[in-house]
């Protein structure tokens, strides 16, 4: 698999694995809403050490890969591109294709990302 696949599905993971279904207040539940663009999250223990792993280049560089497409497109969510990236990313390695249903909504702030040790850590 190439990195470019690897760090959009770990994107779209790490995004949307912080869904607490027992939440019934958005944005408080967590979830795939593009929080995962904020500092603050991509420091979170379970974010963080993805950085330093072999084959990984990191959270940051993925978002810096999509960066360009949403600046083309601003009328895409954060919440709907970090997971139609990886979708992509599961057919460009040979995988099947994945249908996407769009219209996430993404958290405006940092104060809405979800709390530290919601999204469970590699070991």
């Amino acid at each position: 698999m190439r990195p470019f696949p690897l760090k959009q599905l770990r994107l779209a993971w790490h995004d949307a694995g912080t869904y607490n279904k027992n939440i019934e207040e958005w944005p408080l539940r967590g979830g795939a809403n593009g929080s995962l663009r904020f500092e603050i999250e991509i420091k979170h223990a379970a974010n963080a050490t993805l950085s330093s792993q072999s084959g990984f280049s990191g959270l940051v560089n993925a978002l810096k890969l999509l960066q360009p497409i949403k600046d083309k497109y601003s009328g895409v969510t954060y919440a709907d591109l970090f997971q139609l990236a990886s979708a992509t990313a599961v057919e460009e390695a040979g995988g099947p294709k994945i249908p996407i249903k769009y219209g996430r909504v993404d958290v405006s702030e940092p104060e809405q990302c979800p709390e530290e040790g919601r999204l469970p850590g590699m070991f």
